[in-house]
């Protein structure tokens, strides 16, 4: 029994090592991806330049119809943490603010109509 106790922390660390993290940086392009998991079974990849200026996304919000939509948003001002925005399509606009963890993707329809789902790391 001593034996088990005296390995068993071994192996928690060796488990917690064998998981995929979430966040990755790509030292070829020097690009940092990080996958959300969104409310309404929505998921959004994030791949962000080395400069901060440009997030390419992959979006998929069953509620919106969207599956793995690639959308490409422009650093924009953000009080806290990072927005980025697109206003380019004229059926949608898109609006990914993140901090820490957190990010809040919104979706606005051309009639005006607003869709926002709260996602996390």
């Amino acid at each position: 029994m001593k034996k088990l106790l005296a390995v068993a922390p071994f192996f928690l660390l060796l488990a917690a090592c064998a998981n995929n993290p979430l966040t990755s940086v790509n030292s070829s392009s020097n690009t940092q991806v990080n996958n959300f998991t969104c409310e309404d079974n929505g998921k959004v990849t994030a791949v962000y330049s080395a400069n901060g200026q440009v997030a390419n996304l992959n979006v998929t919000l069953p509620k919106l119809g969207l599956d793995n939509k690639k959308v490409t948003l422009n650093e924009a001002v953000a009080g806290s943490g990072a927005r980025y925005t697109n206003d380019s399509d004229p059926k949608m606009s898109y609006d990914w603010h993140t901090k820490s963890d957190y990010g809040v993707m919104s979706v606005r329809m051309a009639n005006g109509q607003e869709y926002s789902v709260n996602c996390q790391l």
